[in-house]
This record gives structure tokens, C-alpha cells and sequence, in this order.
């Protein structure tokens, strides 16, 4: 397998963080609307896409990564706490992803739903950089050797 495959994993999943983080800051008027009581717009469709954009490649690289380690390097353990990270990352991918699905289907004003929502993606993404830590280590020692 050309050497280039090794490193689509680490590309794909810096730039579904770059894309949540943009979803994050389109998100942030609607923090400061329901939360602080502040008048601003919310751009609802472009963080929707941004948004799925990021939980897409997130879960298509989550998948593909531990398909070429578990195939080429032995099992999933062998990249070690970037493995278990990835595995606290999932569940918050996948929630972030449902709620904002049901949320940009049937728009209507929620109370919980949206700090559910919000919860999850910024927990995704705070463990995204943690990933990008640990995924240093295993770039330097799998793909840099």
C-alpha cells in the first residue's frame, strides 16, 4: 500500500477539527442569544453544513484510522491512548450529529436540546485536541520511521 494512504487519517481529521471549530464560532451568537439574552442572528444553515461536514469526516476518518492500524500495525491498541481517546470521542460525535439532525429537521424552539447539542460538539472538540497531541506521537513513530 502506497505510503501517501497512511497519511490520510491524520489530514481528514485535522480538517474536520478546523470545520467544528467554524461550526463552533458560527454557533457562538446563539450561545450569547439564549443564554445572555443578546440580539444577534444566527446563521443556522452554514453552521448545519459546516457542522455535519465536521461530524462526517470526523466519523469517516474515526473509522478509517482504526481500519489501517487494526490492518497494517497489529490491532487498535497499538497506537495506545490515542486509540482510547478516539473511543471517548465517538459517543460525543455521534450525539452531536443526531441532535443537530433532528434539530435542522423540525426547527422549533427547544430548551434542552440545543445545550445537549452544544455540549457534546465542544466536548468533541476539546478531545479533538487532545487527538492531535497523541496523534503527533503516533505520526512520529509509525509514519516518520
Amino acid at each position: 500500500m502506497p505510503g501517501f494512504v497512511f497519511w490520510i487519517h491524520p489530514v481528514l481529521q485535522l480538517v474536520a477539527t478546523a470545520m467544528a471549530a467554524y461550526a463552533l464560532y458560527l454557533a457562538w451568537p446563539r450561545v450569547l442569544r439564549n443564554h445572555f439574552g443578546k440580539r444577534t442572528s444566527f446563521a443556522w444553515a452554514e453552521h448545519g453544513k459546516w457542522g455535519k461536514y465536521a461530524h462526517i469526516l470526523w466519523m469517516l476518518g474515526l473509522v478509517g484510522g482504526t481500519a489501517l492500524v487494526a490492518r497494517h500495525w497489529g490491532g487498535s491498541g497499538a497506537t495506545g491512548d490515542h486509540y482510547w481517546i478516539a473511543q471517548m470521542i465517538m459517543p460525543c460525535i455521534a450525539g452531536g450529529y443526531i441532535t443537530g439532525t433532528i434539530m435542522d429537521r423540525d426547527k422549533k424552539p427547544r430548551k434542552y436540546m440545543p445545550l445537549v447539542h452544544g455540549v457534546l460538539n465542544v466536548l468533541a472538540l476539546t478531545i479533538a485536541g487532545f487527538q492531535i497531541f497523541t496523534g503527533m506521537s503516533v505520526v512520529r513513530e509509525f509514519l516518520l520511521h
